[in-house]
């Protein structure tokens, strides 16, 4: 479903009166899918690529330093922080080999890849977020934070730089 007007100018207000409203919240109210309300974002807040560069920016953000990985159920916010570990693909995941993160990730189900950058209660974050192909943010991996809880220059500059690059082709 595309949200129609109606539906994306009640999200759009909803982002203006709450600026670090969560996505998924917002998805739940205007019953729209959070891959919708990300749509809803302003180009400099988010910035798209295909699903298909999955293996390619997991690469990329094991040399970023430690990270928060997020998966949001609805029912559980799960938080993860550490160096992101190596991973490999076989039949359709992407497999990490590490701890305290491991797992399997179904790579071949992700539609869509945002860099999302964007208040979250206040804060500045920057994320790159993993929509499935129905819609719905898999999972996101934030940039680390220093002792006084505010963003590491470093990895904002990668962020920002390999963003960039990456959305040029």
């Amino acid at each position: 479903m595309t949200p129609n007007n109606e539906v994306t100018d009640r999200i759009r207000q909803a982002l203006e009166e709450n600026p670090g409203a969560v996505l998924e919240d917002l998805a739940k109210q205007h019953g729209v899918t959070t891959k919708e309300v990300l749509a809803v974002l302003p180009a400099s807040q988010a910035i798209s690529v295909a699903g298909e560069r999955f293996e390619e920016i997991m690469r990329e953000m094991t040399t970023w330093g430690e990270l928060t990985l997020v998966v949001n159920t609805g029912d559980l916010i799960l938080e993860a922080r550490c160096h992101l570990p190596e991973g490999s693909m076989g039949q359709g995941y992407y497999n990490l080999h590490g701890k305290p993160i491991g797992g399997h990730l179904k790579a071949d189900n992700c539609g869509l890849i945002a860099f999302v950058s964007r208040k979250l209660f206040a804060s500045d974050t920057h994320s790159v977020q993993f929509y499935n192909r129905q819609g719905d943010c898999m999972f996101k991996i934030y940039l680390g934070r220093d002792a006084e809880r505010q963003l590491i220059p470093e990895q904002v500059e990668r962020f920002r730089a390999f963003r960039d690059r990456i959305a040029a082709g």
